[in-house]
């Protein structure tokens, strides 16, 4: 990366890109969060036949390698960091070998992507979570051979929450390599989200509350400090409702027992991206977390189109905060040079 003209924005980094290998979803689309919506017997004709547009639309879009520079250059943004679509494309119903040799797919897609755009390009593998010592082989695959930067993991592995001790291995060995952790929930199964696409809406920002008060809750933001751990989605709940998760840890001894700090340490220990939609939203994230946790994330080619407008457009955020928002925090992650 080239050195910054005076004046001129900062390199844009958006860590919040999907990708899909069509061979992965025929798959996993049955399975998936994304698949069983689409496919929603209630849906009436026409609801249907949008829903049948926007998955082709999606899917298209995060297959394409095409088109992808240049949609990325309409949005100004410099650098993605390509992950896997978890609500299209997670494996962990799958048997552990079959679930490995999807992922192994998948790895292997997001590297060959990468190989062609270097300079634009940054790759997160996958692992097959729910069974730890295949996920701890396949981190040092993506990290060793494929040259990636981390990988992407979803809120839950079946019935384990991911901080559970049962996963630690996956945990270690990324601690071992500097795997960058990106965490995205692959969608809520529970019946209670599955009206109204509340998978999607309520149960994302669930899940990753979940995942955030499982890490600081099992020990695993003590056991692994080092790690770099990113929230998707301005890490759902969790930022917004720290009254009474701080409540408990002062009143109720038991909470805190794998814990070393407060609450609000752990939550400044992570990271999050402004996929959130709200302006007053993302005000509120980066008073909580610092300026240095929020990283540019636009959720790639659902979400955020004008993510670098959201982020100048939102008050009471300094100029020099908003670049590190949109592009410094991820070079310095991601060692991106700047010069």
């Amino acid at each position: 990366m080239s050195a910054l003209a005076p004046g001129k924005s900062p390199v844009a980094i958006d860590i919040h890109a999907h990708m899909m290998l069509p061979e992965v979803y025929a798959v996993t689309v049955n399975h998936s969060a994304f698949g069983k919506s689409t496919n929603d017997p209630t849906l009436g004709p026409e609801a249907r036949k949008k829903a049948r547009e926007r998955s082709e639309f999606v899917c298209a879009k995060m297959a394409d390698t095409g088109e992808r520079i240049g949609e990325m250059d309409k949005m100004g943004v410099d650098i993605q960091v390509l992950s896997a679509s978890l609500v299209h494309q997670c494996t962990y119903w799958a048997t552990p070998s079959e679930s490995l040799r999807l992922e192994r797919m998948l790895n292997d897609r997001i590297a060959e992507m990468v190989a062609t755009s270097p300079k634009r390009l940054i790759g997160l593998g996958g692992v097959p979570l729910h069974a730890p010592e295949l996920a701890a082989r396949e981190v040092e695959r993506c990290m060793s051979e494929l040259k990636l930067k981390g990988v992407n993991i979803s809120t839950k592995a079946r019935d384990l929450e991911i901080g559970d001790r049962l996963l630690w291995p996956f945990w270690e060995k990324a601690a071992e390599h500097d795997a960058i952790v990106y965490i995205h929930p692959a969608g809520n199964p529970s019946p209670r989200f599955q009206k109204h696409f509340l998978w999607n809406s309520v149960g994302q920002n669930f899940e990753e509350a979940m995942a955030i008060a499982s890490l600081m809750y099992e020990g695993v933001l003590d056991a692994f400090p080092r790690l770099k751990i990113c929230i998707s989605h301005g890490g759902g709940y969790m930022p917004l409702c720290m009254g009474r998760i701080a409540r408990n840890y002062l009143e109720k001894p038991s909470t805190r027992a794998n814990m070393s700090k407060s609450p609000d340490e752990y939550l400044r220990q992570l990271y999050y991206d402004t996929c959130v939609y709200d302006h007053d939203v993302l005000r509120h994230l980066v008073e909580r977390v610092g300026a240095s946790q929020v990283i540019l994330g636009s959720d790639y080619p659902v979400g955020e189109w004008k993510p670098i407008e959201f982020v100048r457009a939102t008050p009471g955020i300094s100029d020099a905060d908003k670049d590190k928002i949109i592009g410094l925090n991820a070079a310095k992650m991601f060692g991106v040079a700047m010069s």
